[in-house]
């Protein structure tokens, strides 16, 4: 019994040490590269900026919010509809503003009648022949009754005529013809007024023609100039290219929002923006989506003199305004 176990564990020691020869060859095994299916883009320039270009309507991505704070009682649309300007997107509850209103139109036909009666007995004192009949007194605190009548009806017109503006403004419109991009609601919830709580809640656009906002380092703004080719791929697959319109230069340089993670960038960076335009249709391209921008710009090297320096510096457009 003793020699079989002693033979068993050498067979077992064996065994582990071909084991552990085995994975270390393995280990050792060069794994060959995956295939690079799209070669990174490159830029059609010889002298460019690049910079991260991120889709968006071309009215802007238009943040629907509510005029109160309420339960939402009814969502007629869903993300990806196409509506006409003026079609109802959502709407509140209404039942404590008919209610107010019930109330204001009964208490209308109480001033009304309160009204009607200072008339009445304001006309008697008008109508009196002998002016000393009555005293002055009287008579003034007649006439001020029937103002203050009046007064009160006209206050209580005009808490009919609010109410009934803010029944209509509970049914949310849409304020172009557009598509709807996205819908953070449903019935019942709460409706708030606080951007905090939730930035929107109907994402709306313009989406027959997409805008795309490119972001180049402040560092390389004196490089921009005006009507500047450029192209856009999308990241993924560099295959589709896009050539972009010139639309406007942003002349606000505004503070860098979202950050791509690299060591290497600075967090208090500052970025001019340009905006180009290209049609949606051809490209399976969305709202949102981050593009890889390359503009065409003067050198790296390039220099300003008297000469040059009117042939590149910003000129903004003009503008009649009436």
């Amino acid at each position: 019994m003793k020699s079989l176990s002693k033979y068993f564990l050498i067979i077992i020691a064996a065994v582990g040490i071909v084991f552990a020869i085995f994975m270390v060859f393995y280990s050792m095994r060069k794994t060959k590269p995956a295939p690079i299916i799209f070669a990174p883009p490159k830029s059609p320039y010889l002298h460019y900026v690049a910079g991260r270009g991120i889709i968006e309507a071309s009215s802007e991505n238009i943040q629907i919010g509510t005029p109160f704070p309420e339960l939402v009682d009814k969502v007629y649309v869903k993300s990806g509809h196409f509506v006409n300007k003026e079609a109802p997107l959502y709407k509140l509850n209404t039942q404590t503003l008919e209610a107010e209103l019930n109330e204001f139109e009964k208490q209308k036909e109480v001033r009304i009648r309160q009204r009607d009666d200072q008339k009445v007995q304001f006309s008697f004192y008008q109508r009196l022949k002998d002016k000393n009949a009555v005293s002055e007194s009287d008579y003034n605190k007649q006439f001020y009754n029937l103002q203050i009548a009046e007064k009160e009806l006209e206050e209580t017109i005009a808490k009919i005529n609010v109410t009934k503006t803010n029944i209509y403004r509970s049914t949310i419109r849409a304020p172009m013809h557009g598509q709807v991009l996205d819908v953070n609601l449903h019935p019942a919830e709460n409706a708030q007024a606080n951007p905090f709580q939730k930035p929107y809640l109907v994402l709306f656009g313009n989406t027959e023609e997409f805008h795309i906002k490119v972001d180049v380092d402040e560092t390389d703004a004196w490089r921009v100039y005006r009507n500047a080719p450029a192209t856009a791929y999308v990241r993924g697959n560099s295959s589709i290219k896009i050539a972009l319109e010139f639309v406007n230069i942003e002349p606000f340089v505004a503070p860098k929002v979202d950050l791509t993670g690299d060591n290497r960038e600075k967090v208090d960076i500052r970025v001019l923006q340009l905006i180009y335009k290209f049609k949606r249709s051809a490209f399976p391209i969305y709202i949102g989506q981050i593009l890889d921008v390359y503009v065409e710009a003067k050198p790296s090297d390039y220099r300003y003199n008297d000469e040059n320096h009117s042939d590149y510096i910003y000129h903004e457009e003009n503008h009649d305004v009436n």
